[in-house]
Parts: C-alpha cells; sequence; structure tokens
C-alpha cells in the first residue's frame, strides 16, 4: 500500500509534468519534440520517485536505525535510477530539446515541494 502522502506527491508530478506539456505545446507551436522532451523529462524524475516510494515504502513500522537505512537505499537507488534514465534518454533520443527535458523534469520534481506545502497547510488547517 502507498502511503497517502506520497500518492499525492506523485500525483501533483505527474500534474505539472502534463502542464509542462502543454505549455510546451503553446510555446514550441508545431514542434513536437519539444513535448516530447518535457513527457520525458518528467518521466526521469517521476520513474524513480515510484521507486523510491516502493522501497522505502516495504517497512513500515520498524526500529528507527531499520527505517532510515531502507530510506537511504531508496535514495540511492533513485539516484541512479535517474542518472540512468538520463544517460538513457541522452544515448536513444537524437531530436530532443535539453531545454524541455529538464523543464520536465525540474517541473515534476517541483511537485514533491508542492506536496511538502500543501501538506502543511493541511495540517495548519487541522485536516
Amino acid at each position: 500500500m502507498i502511503n497517502p502522502d506520497a500518492k499525492r506527491v506523485l500525483r501533483a508530478q505527474v500534474r505539472l509534468t502534463l502542464l509542462a506539456m502543454l505549455v510546451s505545446v503553446l510555446i514550441a507551436g508545431a514542434v513536437p519534440s519539444v513535448p516530447m522532451s518535457v513527457l520525458i523529462g518528467g518521466l526521469c524524475a517521476i520513474l524513480p520517485a515510484l521507486l523510491y516510494v516502493r522501497i522505502a515504502g516495504k517497512v513500515q513500522r520498524a526500529a528507527p536505525p531499520e527505517l532510515m537505512r531502507a530510506h537511504y537505499q531508496a535514495e540511492a537507488l533513485k539516484f541512479v535510477a535517474t542518472v540512468l534514465l538520463f544517460a538513457g534518454t541522452f544515448a536513444f533520443f537524437k531530436d530532443l530539446s535539453v531545454a524541455g527535458l529538464f523543464g520536465g523534469y525540474i517541473a515534476a520534481t517541483s511537485g514533491y515541494w508542492f506536496g511538502l506545502l500543501s501538506n502543511n497547510r493541511d495540517q495548519r488547517n487541522g485536516k
């Protein structure tokens, strides 16, 4: 079972990636490589985040050292997955927009921060 806070963050990442794709279509017009680059950049953030949630979420109730070990392992694998996804993107996609790629990555990554802000707002409002 995925933590509800993690679901909220992942949903925010997907929505922000789709919003960035829409903005890129409006800006780039008929250049199809730009929205595709934004999508790939977003996936370079979303897929490792899913990996993190799966690995860290396996340990629900345990001693603090075991919980920290799970989170460190999840973060390390998330980093490796991100590097591999970017490396694969640069190796296999020759016609991509680097600005779109990193724009999509930044948009999706910002979903984490928006998730924290919305969680903080919910706690202040007593939800």
